[in-house]
């Protein structure tokens, strides 16, 4: 699926998280958004996937204008969306088995089907051994992993990655990027980072500061 952003901008208050953005991502885009913090990554990513919405501008999937599609249209829409989160966002209460089920269940996939699926990506990723634990559980790369798998788990189009290195060792760093190359294969795939990383070679370097992408490149 192709992505594009026409003269976005996004406003919270009187603070501009987005300044007149104009990107085009084909379908299987590898890209890599760096910049400072506070620069505009993160919101850039949750624009893409309609999770915000722009104060001005024109955010396409497809031939679709997500400005247009309807609420229930566009959470339908957002089932190609994968968003791997800064932070691991596993549920505590939850097995690493249900944690990664979650989405399908949301989306209505019946029972076996979820846990068949899992199953898959929890292997893919190489955690099936710890789909019974609890998250608490986990070191801090196993929860990475985990979150890989949830955010592939419903076979999504388009990978969002925020960040997805914090807090990790550089070991363990080169592991989730690996990983991530792996995973993103025929799909699109967007990484916030705060620098571009040697470990996760994407082919565009897109840097944004002050929610401007300053110099884009192919």
């Amino acid at each position: 699926m192709d992505l594009g952003l026409k003269s976005v901008s996004v406003s919270f208050g009187n603070v501009v998280a987005l300044d007149d953005v104009c990107l085009e991502l084909p379908a299987g885009s590898q890209a890599v958004l760096w910049g400072p913090a506070g620069g505009g990554k993160t919101t850039l990513l949750k624009v893409l996937a309609g999770l915000v919405l722009p104060t001005r501008g024109d955010v396409r999937w497809g031939d679709a204008h997500v400005t247009s599609l309807s609420e229930e249209a566009r959470r339908e829409a957002q089932a190609a969306f994968g968003f791997v989160f800064q932070t691991d966002a596993l549920f505590d209460s939850m097995s690493v088995l249900d944690n990664v089920r979650l989405p399908l269940k949301k989306r209505g996939v019946a029972d076996a089907e979820a846990t068949r699926r899992a199953h898959e990506v929890l292997e893919q990723v190489g955690l099936l051994a710890a789909a019974g634990k609890r998250p608490e559980d986990l070191s801090g790369g196993m929860k990475k992993r985990a979150g890989i798998a949830r955010a592939i788990v419903a076979r999504p189009q388009v990978l969002l990655a925020d960040d997805p290195f914090a807090g990790l060792d550089p070991v363990t760093e080169g592991q989730i990027a690996r990983l991530l190359l792996q995973v993103s294969e025929g799909r699109t795939l967007i990484a916030a980072l705060p620098d571009p990383l040697a470990s996760l070679p994407l082919p565009r370097q897109l840097r944004i500061v002050a929610g401007r992408i300053e110099a884009p490149s192919r």
